[in-house]
């Protein structure tokens, strides 16, 4: 089963099309949980990614992007997809093992943009004045741990964590 992947316009100059396997997005139904945005913003002339899951909102961040130093996007995804989803005690071979290939997608969700866009305004200033006083390559895994922990709203009445969301979805489709 493929990625999802719905890159704004903005950080498409940066991953381009040559990430997808194919290049025209599939018409049949998608599984929610294998869609994913991702948004770029820079700080002190870095590159860093955001990529959240518009259903449960479970977010990570690829620091100081390029095309140099992750040259194959997917690996890069699935590397840090795991170290975000072991942080929370969930076993990323479960879901990562049906992940194989990224096909695009096209459709906006307001939701998932709002979410990226509150999340680089949250964490952007923590991540560029060090806050923590965590420095490379530590912070990465740092800023992604302490993202699972963030409560969020659904809908525009529950509030929950997105790791437990992220959690729950994979028991209902059975793959825990």
């Amino acid at each position: 089963m493929p990625i999802h992947l719905y890159q704004s316009k903005k950080v498409q100059s940066y991953l381009g099309d040559m990430i997808y396997d194919i290049n025209e997005p599939l018409k049949e139904q998608i599984d929610p949980l294998l869609i994913w945005y991702v948004d770029v913003y820079f700080i002190k002339r870095k590159r860093y990614l955001i990529i959240a899951n518009p259903l449960t909102k479970f977010t990570f961040f690829i620091f100081r992007y390029s095309k140099k130093s992750h040259p194959d996007f997917l690996v890069a995804f699935k590397e840090n997809l795991a170290h975000s989803l072991q942080s929370i005690d969930i076993d990323p071979e479960k879901y990562l093992n049906k992940c194989d290939k990224i096909y695009p997608i096209t459709e906006t969700n307001r939701s998932a943009s709002a979410h990226l866009s509150r999340i680089k305004e949250d964490y952007g200033g923590m991540i560029s004045t060090c806050w923590h006083d965590v420095y490379p390559p530590d912070d990465e895994l740092f800023y992604n741990q302490l993202i699972c922990e963030n409560i969020t709203t659904y809908g525009r009445k529950e509030y929950d964590f997105p790791k437990r969301r992220f959690y729950q979805e994979l028991i209902l489709r059975r793959w825990d």
